[in-house]
């Protein structure tokens, strides 16, 4: 059967209430009381719903009980029974998986549903029903069967969104370009208030669990945000605003005490479980909390999602009253020892390069991948202690192991600059005669500024493997992927100042398949 997805989602677009008015088909739960009666007076659901990790037989829905998202306190009591459905069309006429979730206080009543026995690659329909109220229906897609003959696929690449600078239209123009999923490469919040304000976080600095929740459900009160979630599964990495910035394990930029650095990293990890499409697995025990995955797209895509803050060794090089990200140079740079990711997953991901069957094999990790020689006021060369560069034995590592298990394709896709950079992967960047391995692609920002264009722009020179570089633009990124050919296209927005504001396309960059490189188009 062939599915319209841009018939769909212009239907969901145009009728998102009208689930409303289906019936559940299982026993409606009691009626809930705390004192003033039911619950039907308040909405149930502001914060939409989600799905995520597609998987050929089923995919992640989410969604969060809460009348007052912004509140300092739960007004819900300690469990709530909710109802779920997933159906093949948006009527709710031949529902094919249906069940009964509990949500609990502890949780702030979050749901995480891992909906299994569908077919692969085709769109489905879901919702979830609770006190008599139904939410908004939200579309996902499970993916084509493992190794499955996949001619294409079509995903959009999301990074650092920053609430108070500015308005998350980039999700309306990308959700135009109807994504098969969304892949966001991490600071989906920010813990700190800081640069241009064109409307106000709810926390100046989050610390505690009850910050971090108010400021996750700030954010997904973005209309933008919220639709985005609703009607595209996405895959998720992160970085470090999710925390706090330049984490690294259990260290932070302002040397917190470890036991307070503990605990709140522990509240910023249950806090982002919470409001997130992500399986069981990554439920938090404490201050740790499994993120790393493998996902593929039939024999055509192969994505490895990783986690570079939780596991990595702290910065180098750090002086007494700044424990985070500098430019730097000393011999803890070349330090075999220290790793981005860790040693059990930099050996998980060793261990996969060149041997996912797919025909384009991605590494998602969340900043610039190559080298970015630069150098500091009095003319020294260094090496930004925070990015790639301060873990060169780590990419070297990855480099090295794709050169000589040779995947048909090997790509590189980051977040973090504020600006898109796209280039030429090398195992050893300063050498001229070391081979071109692999492809990356840096996405901008959803919002989050840059001020550094003249400063990068006088970089590139010395770096001849970066082929393009801009951060003077907010947007995104769609990678259009076929057996032949990758294409990158960069979206821009007008202004993120206007909710309203169009894109334009900034740039169009490909790469042909088996000849590593990018190409403009």
């Amino acid at each position: 059967m062939t599915f319209d997805r841009r018939t769909l989602l212009a239907s969901l677009a145009g009728t998102a209430g009208l689930a409303a008015c289906q019936t559940t088909g299982l026993a409606a739960p009691a009626k809930l009381s705390h004192g003033r009666g039911s619950l039907g007076e308040d909405t149930l659901f502001p914060l939409g719903v989600a799905s995520g990790d597609p998987l050929s037989d089923g995919f992640v829905i989410w969604t969060r009980l809460v009348p007052d998202p912004l509140a300092l306190d739960d007004p819900l009591p300690g469990s709530i029974d909710v109802d779920w459905e997933v159906a093949e069309d948006e009527g709710f006429s031949r529902i094919v998986r249906r069940g009964r979730r509990r949500a609990v206080a502890d949780w702030t009543h979050s749901v995480h549903v891992e909906v299994a026995g569908l077919r692969p690659g085709r769109p489905y329909f879901y919702r979830f029903i609770a006190d008599g109220q139904k939410s908004p229906t939200g579309l996902s897609r499970t993916a084509p069967t493992y190794l499955a003959p996949v001619d294409r696929a079509r995903f959009g690449v999301v990074t650092c969104q920053h609430f108070e600078q500015g308005f998350f239209n980039a999700y309306d123009d990308l959700l135009e370009m109807d994504p098969d999923f969304v892949l966001h490469m991490g600071d989906y919040i920010y813990e700190a208030s800081w640069g241009p304000q064109v409307r106000r976080q709810v926390e100046v600095e989050a610390l505690s669990l009850g910050d971090y929740r108010r400021l996750h459900a700030q954010y997904k009160l973005d209309p933008s945000l919220q639709e985005a979630h609703r009607r595209a599964p996405w895959l998720m990495i992160w970085d470090d605003h999710e925390v706090v910035n330049d984490y690294a394990g259990f260290n932070d930029e302002n040397y917190m005490a470890p036991e307070a650095m503990r605990a709140r990293r522990a509240a910023a990890y249950q806090a982002y479980y919470e409001h997130m499409p992500v399986r069981a697995r990554s439920r938090p025990r404490g201050a740790f909390m499994h993120f790393h995955d493998q996902f593929q797209w039939g024999d055509l895509l192969s994505i490895t999602l990783t986690d570079a803050r939780q596991y990595r060794d702290d910065q180098a090089c750090q002086m007494p009253d700044d424990g985070g990200a500098q430019l730097v140079s000393c011999d803890a740079l070349l330090d075999p020892a220290r790793s981005m990711f860790g040693e059990a997953q930099e050996r998980d991901i060793l261990r996969a390069i060149g041997r996912s069957g797919a025909r384009w094999e991605v590494l998602a990790q969340p900043t610039l991948f190559g080298r970015l020689n630069q150098f500091d006021r009095d003319g020294n060369p260094g090496s930004w202690s925070d990015g790639w560069d301060g873990y060169a034995p780590t990419r070297e590592r990855l480099l090295d192991m794709v050169e000589r298990r040779k995947p048909d394709n090997f790509i590189s896709i980051g977040g973090d600059m504020h600006s898109w950079w796209v280039g030429d992967l090398k195992p050893r960047f300063n050498d001229p005669a070391s081979p071109v391995v692999g492809s990356e692609f840096v996405t901008t920002s959803i919002t989050s500024h840059s001020y550094a264009y003249g400063r990068f722009s006088r970089m590139l020179p010395d770096n001849p493997h970066i082929k393009f570089f801009d951060d003077r633009e907010r947007g995104h990124t769609v990678m259009d992927v076929t057996k032949d050919r990758w294409t990158a296209t960069l979206r821009a927005m007008d202004t993120v100042y206007d909710p309203k504001s169009p894109a334009t396309t900034r740039g169009t960059w490909v790469v042909e398949n088996g000849k590593p490189g990018v190409i403009e188009a």
